[in-house]
């Protein structure tokens, strides 16, 4: 009987114990974090306001060339992801409607540092450096392979001539990965 009362004991705070951690991992799994807003979200309508000159009529009422300059802050209009990948694909395939304008924005490396950004732990959000470049690279190749599947030397249009200058430039790139691809991409130009 007593080795009945020691098995029946030794149940039950098992029993609790497991209860107890039962509620403790429902605690844990079911605890709500705080969400944290990020650091600095831009704020159109504030800039907006501040571009505007009182005391004269519309046209000189608004600081034209800051619009500019906030435009430039901003990332890309929405779906420009779903744009690259199609300009992307035109360029691969050798089209003669390839959108050169978006080539030449997947070229522009502030942009893209705009439009990659990473949130970290303490809600600062920062440029995503290795995204924004490997879509640098990619629209090199793409450039590369477009020219690759053209039949002969053709006459440099003026969209494609700001590629090559936006090419161009990126031969200044600190970064090795993008200074190889913009070699290789520039031996393939109709010079």
């Amino acid at each position: 009987m007593s080795q009945d009362t020691g098995l029946i004991k030794r149940g039950l705070f098992l029993l609790a114990l497991l209860s107890a951690l039962a509620t403790v991992l429902l605690v844990i799994l079911f605890q709500r974090t705080a969400s944290t807003l990020p650091a600095s979200t831009p704020r159109p309508e504030l800039l907006a306001a501040s571009l505007v000159r009182s005391g004269t009529a519309f046209p000189d009422a608004i600081a034209w060339p800051q619009i500019y300059q906030i435009g430039e802050a901003f990332p890309s209009p929405a779906g420009w992801n779903v744009r690259y990948n199609a300009a992307g694909t035109l360029a691969r395939r050798g089209s003669s409607q390839v959108p050169w304008e978006i080539l030449l924005e997947m070229l522009d490396e502030d942009r893209q540092m705009h439009n990659f950004r990473v949130q970290l732990q303490d809600g600062k959000r920062v440029p995503d450096e290795g995204a924004a470049r490997l879509t640098m690279v990619y629209a090199l190749q793409a450039i590369a392979e477009w020219h690759k599947k053209q039949s002969g030397p053709r006459a440099v249009s003026p969209a494609l001539a700001r590629v090559y200058a936006a090419v161009d430039q990126l031969a200044a790139n600190p970064v090795m990965e993008i200074k190889t691809q913009v070699a290789n991409t520039r031996q393939v130009f109709f010079r």
